[in-house]
C-alpha cells in the first residue's frame, strides 16, 4: 500500500510540474513550435493534425510522460540497486516505456481517423 500511494504522490508531483512546465504554454497549435511528441506521431503513424483535438492531445501526451517518468522511478527506485544499474536501468526502462506508449497512442489516434 505504500508504494501505490508513493506512485499516486510521485505521479502528481510529476504532473503538476509539467502542467506548469509545458501544457499551460500551448493553448493553439504552432507548426512553427510542434512538441516533439507530436512530430514522433506525425512521422511514424501519419496522423492529421487537423482531425484532433489539440488541447486534447497535449493534455493526452502529458498524461503519458507523466506516466512513464513515475513508472521509471518507482521500478528504479525500490527494485534495482546500485546507482550505476539504476542509472542503466533507468535508461532503457525510458525508451522502452516511451516506445510501447507512443506506439499505443499512435495506434489510438490512427483509428479516430
Amino acid at each position: 500500500m505504500r508504494y501505490v500511494f508513493e506512485y499516486v504522490i510521485v505521479f502528481l508531483l510529476v504532473f503538476v510540474i509539467n502542467y506548469f512546465l509545458f501544457i499551460r504554454k500551448k493553448k493553439r497549435y504552432n507548426k512553427k513550435k510542434v512538441p516533439v511528441e507530436l512530430a514522433y506521431l506525425l512521422l511514424v503513424y501519419k496522423i492529421d493534425v487537423k482531425k484532433i483535438n489539440y488541447k486534447r492531445f497535449v493534455w493526452i501526451y502529458s498524461l503519458v510522460n507523466t506516466f512513464i517518468v513515475s513508472t521509471v522511478y518507482m521500478i528504479v527506485m525500490y527494485l534495482v540497486e546500485g546507482i550505476v544499474w539504476q542509472l542503466i536501468v533507468g535508461i532503457i526502462l525510458l525508451i522502452l516505456l516511451t516506445i510501447i506508449c507512443y506506439g499505443i497512442m499512435g495506434r489510438v489516434y490512427e483509428r479516430k481517423e
